[in-house]
């Protein structure tokens, strides 16, 4: 049987048997492998190699696996050993009779596999003995896994497959995990914020008069403002210093009365020059125009001092 013949019978098992996405890749997959372990009739792969080439979980791959062979498109038999896997076929029916001598040898894992992948470098896989189902089924594992590029084994489980996985003592396992449990946490680090590292730097206001400082001290009290470090506040001045006093103690009781978060807009600009307006007419905004200019400088020069 070859995989034409394999992949015509799946399509006619799919027309009357519903098949999963999942197992119909997990088909796909064992004719590849069996097809590069050179048709052995009896073939063997590890579950872990089959859920990372398809990116599957353990419980996916056994329902699946369930599916083909209650459909007869496959045959399978698990084995107790981890490190074979499991067994799986197209023609035959697998049994105890005929896994058990497959175990039997796999005390000999180690070695088999060393002689057989100097025997796959040497370019001597066909000679290989078929004596038995484990020693034709582990020839072509690493037959595959000499096979750089494939879809279906990768170098990291060859390197895997080809030691015997240690025995692991589960009570110092757990001594150990009871011991890292009651192990006090590292103390943590305190962050440092360059905002709270401003705060600690006085204010510099860009006017001194008595009503401006009752107007601010008052806005700073309020709900919204009480908490915001210095920092913040330190912009809002900067930005008030591009205007003139009456003008900047105006623009805090209206954020006092209004509830604002800030003190400057995009509309305060606007309003600013009809502000003017009405306080210089129109022939003295040019002069004041000179004023903002003197303001704006002092604002920078706050600025810097600040900084």
């Amino acid at each position: 049987m070859n995989s034409y013949q394999l992949i015509s019978k799946l399509r006619k098992v799919r027309d009357d048997t519903y098949l999963t996405t999942a197992a119909q890749a997990l088909f796909h997959e064992l004719v590849a492998i069996c097809n590069e372990m050179k048709w052995k009739d009896i073939f063997f792969v590890r579950s872990n190699t089959l859920c990372g080439n398809l990116d599957m979980s353990d419980n996916t791959l056994r329902k699946s696996r369930n599916s083909l062979a209650a459909s007869g498109l496959i045959y399978y038999e698990t084995s107790k050993d981890k490190r074979i896997g499991c067994y799986y076929s197209f023609v035959k029916k697998l049994s105890n009779d005929i896994v058990s001598p497959a175990e039997s040898s796999a005390i000999s894992y180690s070695k088999i596999t060393d002689d057989i992948a100097g025997d796959i470098k040497e370019g001597n896989a066909n000679d290989v003995p078929e004596s038995s189902a484990i020693s034709s089924a582990e020839s072509s594992a690493k037959n595959e896994d000499d096979k750089k590029g494939t879809s279906a084994i990768s170098s990291a489980n060859f390197e895997d497959e080809t030691q015997i996985p240690p025995i692991i003592d589960i009570k110092t396992i757990n001594e150990e995990s009871l011991a890292r449990t009651h192990e006090s946490p590292p103390p943590e680090k305190p962050k440092k914020s360059r905002k709270k590292d401003g705060d600690k730097k006085p204010l510099v206001y860009p006017f001194s008069s008595i009503a401006f400082m009752s107007a601010w001290e008052t806005l700073r009290n309020t709900p919204k403002w009480k908490n915001k470090l210095n920092y913040a506040l330190q912009l809002s001045l900067n930005k008030l210093s591009n205007f003139e006093e009456e003008f900047a103690i105006r623009q805090i009781e209206r954020a006092i009365e209004s509830g604002w978060t800030g003190v400057v807009f995009t509309g305060t600009e606007r309003d600013y020059q009809e502000w003017l307006n009405i306080k210089y007419g129109k022939t003295g905004i040019q002069g004041q125009n000179n004023r903002n200019a003197d303001k704006a400088a002092k604002a920078r020069m706050l600025l810097d001092e600040y900084a």
